[in-house]
This record gives C-alpha cells, structure tokens and sequence, in this order.
C-alpha cells in the first residue's frame, strides 16, 4: 500500500531524473567556483605545466622531450586552451575543469553500471564534494587524468561484459584509452588489475579470450600500437621514462618515510590543514567508510568488482608509498571501497525488515543525514582550508590576475617593460607572447633596463634593485607579502 501511493507521488517517480539534474547544476556550480575563485590562483607545479605545453609541437610527437611525452594527452589539451586563450589562470586550468566535469559525468554513470541508482548518486555526490576531487578538477597539471582515465576505462569495461550491441566499439575505446594511460605514470598497474582479473576470474575470461570478435580486437590492437608510438620511441631515446611511467624512484632508502607521509594524508585528524594539500584526504566520516568498504571487499571476494579493486589495490599501495605525490591514481579505488560501504549499509537495512515498507523508506532517512553531513563538511573543508590556512593559500600566487588586469588599463599603443625574477621570466614571455591588449610588452630579468620604456612594472623580488619612486604599487589580497608588483612611469 505504501509503495502503491510512493509510486503516485511526481516527486518519488522523478526522483532520480530530479537527482540527476541536480548533481549536474551542482557539479557544474562547484567547479566553477573552485576552478575561478578557490583558491582562483596558480601554484609553481601549474606555472610549469603550463610552461610546458606551450613550448609543445604537435608537429614533433615523435621527438619530444622527456617531460612532454610523460603526461602528453594533458599536455596536448593544455597547448590547444593556451593557443585559443593566451596565458591566463583560466586557460591553464581549463582543461582540467572540463575533464573534472566529464569524469564527474563518468563516476556517476559506472557507479549506475556497478550499484542500484540511489548507490550511485549518493556515492557520486560524495566523490564531486570531495577535496581531492575538487583540488584535482581546479589544477591546471595532469593530476586529474588519473581520475579520468580510470573512470573512463572501467567503464568500457563494464560495457564490454555487458554484451550489449555496441560492446565491440567499448572494446576498441577500451584499447585507445589504454593506449593513452600509458603515457601516465602507474597508470600501467590498472591495466595490469583489469588483465589480471580478465585472465582469473571465469565468466571475464570467457567473455574477454572467447566471444570477443578477433577483428575486433585487431583493430584495438593496431590503434593501440598507433597511439603509443611516440612513447615507444621516446623510451627508446630516452630509458629513464620507464622508470618514471613505472613509479620506480631513484632510491628506495625512503620507502618507511614515504609510507608514514601516505599515512597521515589519509589519518592526520588532529591537523587537518597543512601544506600544498588539504590534509587529511578525506574527513574521518568518510575513512570510516572506507575501513567498511575494505571489509566488504574481503567478503565479496568472488565479484568481478572485488577482483579489479583487489588486483588493483595491491598493486598500488606499495608503489604510491614510494611515491607520495602520486596520492590523485588512489581515487577510484578508494572511491568504489566508499560504494562497497554504502551499498552494504542500504542493503543491510532493507534486509533487516524485508517486508515492512515504512520501516524501509524512514529508516533511511538517518542514512540520509549521514550523507548530507559527509557532503558538507567536505565542502566546509575545502573551502574553509583554502581561505584560512596560511599554508595551503600561500602556495597559490595570483600576480597573473594581477598583471593582466593591471595591462589592460595602460594605453595599448604606449611600450611597457616588465621586469621579473629569473626564475620567472619565461613565464611571462609567454604571457607576453600570447596577449594582444598591449602591442609592445617586452620581459626581461635586468633591472638596469627600468628607464628604458614610458612604463616598467617591476616584480617585488627585484624592488630593491630600483631607485626610483614607484606611481604605482599592485597588491594581492594577501596578509603577507601583498606587494606584488611596483609601476614606474617614465617622463
């Protein structure tokens, strides 16, 4: 009876296609925001991306340097908004905010291939809320293809064990997108899971060795072996890419230290801010979702889900230790244990009073809490973290805005000489290159050059060079070090 007047109700027949909605108003929203005012700012790992993929020639793919090929799918991306877009913080991030809302899109629609729909939004919500989603999706460096590519190959798997009519095209998408997680560090060591798990477990090795078309899987291979070929020859030029694709350090004195560090991003409650990150990963509500996903995982073991997160888990736990920085490849593993977790406690739940229906619909709503405070506090920690901890917000610099909004009030046809620091000063060459608003921008790290143009803007690190009375100062919002640049006109 209850169900019958549930089901007449418009608002619990729509449910899900109102959740869907809003999960997209709220990504779309939360991306936005995070990608052009928290923190709004470029860090020194962006700066040099950016540096770069604008020195990147897609005429050379097959003479690149080291640090172009290593991450080239984002590179490629990065060059082409840098090329429309000129320098600027909304065009180095730009291609991470778009990949952040596809993977986001991507998340939600394996979850539903994976979990029953209520699963998989409230599982989605979690992971877009989540600041290392959030920091990942604003970046403007490669991070987020991690999230992206292991979204996006799952997911073709998935379609391929479906055996739906378009299973052949998600076989070959699977092989490009392989393809080019390669040129991804440990991104190798998912594929290794998904092989492992195709070779192991019986109704995935049926379908992958034994009714997948041999055409089919010609096809993937050729366009495999197409796609990495710049790679293959850049190794072949260059061997110590392997090392760094494989995650393999220089030294592996650091292994103990390294794990201690992993550790506490994860666990690190009692200092829940510090650094170029936001510390803890994930908030103690969500790890004790994960420790419940981990025991799920050990008693599910027989699903072709546990295998690929096992397989995939093992694989990378020693190699993240190694290489902390690498935290982002962690994401969808540690995302599907939070789905183990919540699929267990709804299923759980229903189990508990299979046949009394207003037991089922309002019991959940203390479930519903839970999922509603994970989210805002998830959202109250990231942006909490960006604007009050003085560590965290220091490592952004945000003297691009500030130049460039600065350029715009001078007269376009008068010459201005910028004047900034060694280590930045192909930086914004760059920028200069690719503005328009000012037709003569010269850049130069000499400081004796001040009087050589009606305007010089000068870079703080290099005041002290200048005798002169600054017209202008530029400043940031900043508590410290708010000076920026110094403007000096010339009669």
């Amino acid at each position: 009876m209850v169900r019958q007047r549930l089901s007449k109700l418009t608002l619990y027949r729509y449910r899900y296609l109102f959740a869907y909605v809003g999960f997209a108003l709220a990504l779309a929203i939360m991306l936005f925001v995070a990608g052009f005012y928290l923190p709004g700012g470029l860090t020194r790992a962006e700066i040099n991306s950016a540096l770069i993929s604008d020195d990147l020639n897609p005429a050379r793919l097959f003479s690149l340097q080291p640090d172009q090929l290593i991450y080239l799918p984002y590179r490629l991306l990065q060059a082409g908004s840098i090329a429309l877009f000129g320098i600027s913080t909304i065009s180095i991030k730009l291609p991470s905010i778009i990949l952040g809302f596809v993977s986001a899109l991507g998340i939600l629609y394996l979850l539903n291939l994976w979990y029953h729909r209520s699963v998989a939004i409230i599982v989605a919500t979690i992971a877009i809320t989540t600041n290392q989603f959030l920091l990942s999706s604003q970046a403007g460096q490669a991070g987020i293809l991690y999230i992206f590519l292991t979204t996006m190959i799952l997911i073709a798997a998935s379609m391929v064990t479906r055996r739906t009519a378009y299973a052949q095209i998600w076989l070959i998408v699977g092989f490009i997108l392989a393809a080019i997680s390669l040129y991804v560090p440990l991104s190798l060591y998912m594929l290794v899971a998904l092989v492992l798990t195709a070779a192991i477990h019986p109704h995935a090795r049926d379908l992958l060795f034994r009714q997948a078309s041999k055409a089919t899987i010609f096809v993937g291979s050729v366009l495999f072996l197409i796609i990495i070929s710049p790679l293959v020859l850049g190794i072949v030029n260059d061997q110590g890419i392997i090392k760094t694709l494989l995650g393999i350090p220089e030294t592996l004195s650091n292994f103990g230290s390294n794990a201690s560090s992993l550790a506490l991003n994860y666990v690190n409650f009692a200092h829940p801010a510090s650094g170029s990150i936001i510390t803890p990963v994930y908030g103690l509500g969500l790890a004790l979702l994960i420790l419940l996903g981990v025991y799920r995982l050990v008693s599910a073991k027989y699903t072709t889900k546990s295998y690929i997160v096992s397989f995939w888990l093992v694989l990378l736990i020693p190699l993240v230790c190694l290489n902390p920085s690498f935290i982002s490849i962690t994401f969808i593993p540690v995302l599907l244990l939070i789905a183990f977790a919540v699929d267990y406690l709804i299923s759980s739940w229903y189990d508990l009073f299979p046949h009394n229906p207003y037991a089922r619909v309002f019991g959940l709503l203390p479930l519903g809490v839970l999922m509603i405070g994970l989210v805002v506090s998830s959202i109250d920690r990231y942006s909490y973290g960006l604007h009050y901890d003085r560590a965290v917000y220091a490592s952004y610099t945000y003297d691009t805005s500030i130049l460039q909004e600065s350029l715009r009030a001078f007269d376009t046809d008068k010459p201005i000489q910028l004047i900034v620091s060694s280590k930045n000063v192909n930086f914004y060459r760059s920028l200069a290159a690719h503005q328009s608003y000012i037709k003569q921008l010269s850049v130069s790290s000499d400081a004796s050059l001040v009087n050589h143009a009606p305007v010089t803007i000068v870079e703080r690190e290099l005041k002290n060079n200048v005798q002169k009375i600054p017209s202008n100062i530029l400043v940031a919002r900043t508590a410290q070090n708010a000076d920026r640049f110094y403007v000096y006109k010339n009669k």
